[in-house]
């Protein structure tokens, strides 16, 4: 169960030196085609972090060709997470811890945001078997040793966007998540971090695994939830398929069943797309996505972490990928 406390850090003097807290925060404006990433990985025991601003509008095999990249790496490490502020003029303060916090940024090129997050619902805690149904099985994290503490939260998130001087209305509903744990950045396991919200009334998220190089279907299922008018439900099997440029999602389709045992099948189709990379050993293929869902048209995210061993590895198979 993730307590108001858990916003801050989990460290002690004895943790290991790879230990890694991050603080992930996703928005778009959906009628400008406009996606942001703003990702903050902290490295308490090196007394570091990075900071992460990248604004997508377009698909492109190339970070650099989005519409903007604030990318800093060796800032000096926040001493608490509840309320800092960085030399890149991003910021946080939790105003109601695990409720209510507020986001603001002044960067560069007259681009900025300042942001109210508001929770939906409880943090949902993937590695309390109360609350998530895979998590009694596992023996280890859900992923590996850098989610030994994670949670997801849906939040509706208000306030402006400034992008090199125009100005967007900011009003959305968006997952964004907490990780904390050693994170050895080499040769990381395939996950792709999944979801897709539908107004307030309906959110489903997912984490499963995937070998791009063998195949295309999303599996082994990890983890997720449904949040449906309030209430969050786990989800105990998910199924499905996506097609690529090389590397790059560009769509599929996805089957999960929640603990009621209601399903939900989805299609999606890739809206803007590039391979980001907060930290240099891994890349993530960050997709934004409109989904649909008996009907109903969304707005989704999709992050397919891989390790550049893995893709080096594989390179031939992936970039048959057509």
């Amino acid at each position: 169960m993730i307590e108001p406390e858990d916003f801050d850090f989990h460290f002690n003097k004895d943790s290991h030196w790879q230990w890694v807290e991050t603080i992930a925060t996703p928005f778009y404006v959906a009628d400008a085609n406009i996606n942001v990433v703003c990702y903050v990985v902290t490295r308490p025991m090196l007394g570091v972090c990075m900071s992460d601003i990248t604004i997508m509008d377009r698909i492109t095999d190339l970070w650099e060709e989005q519409a903007y990249i604030d990318n800093q790496q060796h800032m000096p490490c926040p001493e608490s997470l509840m309320d800092f502020s960085l030399p890149n003029g991003l910021s946080f303060k939790a105003d109601e811890p695990l409720k209510r916090h507020s986001v603001k940024y002044q960067g560069f090129d007259d681009t900025s945001f300042d942001l109210e997050v508001v929770a939906l619902h409880e943090p949902y805690d993937i590695n309390d078997p109360d609350m998530d149904p895979t998590a009694a099985a596992r023996k280890d994290p859900a992923w590996d040793s850098s989610w030994s503490g994670h949670y997801d939260m849906t939040s509706r998130i208000t306030g402006e966007l400034i992008v090199r001087g125009k100005r967007y209305e900011v009003d959305c509903v968006d997952t964004g998540d907490r990780s904390w744990g050693p994170r050895p950045e080499r040769d990381n396991s395939s996950v792709i971090w999944w979801h897709a919200s539908f107004g307030e009334g309906l959110t489903i998220h997912l984490f499963t695994g995937h070998d791009i190089a063998n195949t295309w279907e999303l599996a082994p299922h990890i983890s997720g939830y449904v949040l449906e008018n309030g209430k969050t439900y786990g989800i105990v099997d998910s199924r499905g398929r996506q097609e690529y440029r090389k590397a790059t999602p560009m769509g599929g389709i996805l089957e999960v069943t929640d603990t009621r045992g209601k399903t939900f099948t989805l299609s999606y189709s890739t809206i803007n797309s590039c391979h980001w990379a907060p930290y240099p050993s891994n890349t993530y293929l960050q997709a934004s996505m409109r989904v649909v869902c008996d009907g109903n048209v969304g707005h989704g995210v999709q992050q397919m972490g891989i390790s550049r061993a893995y893709l080096t590895r594989n390179r031939d198979a992936i970039r048959a990928n057509t």
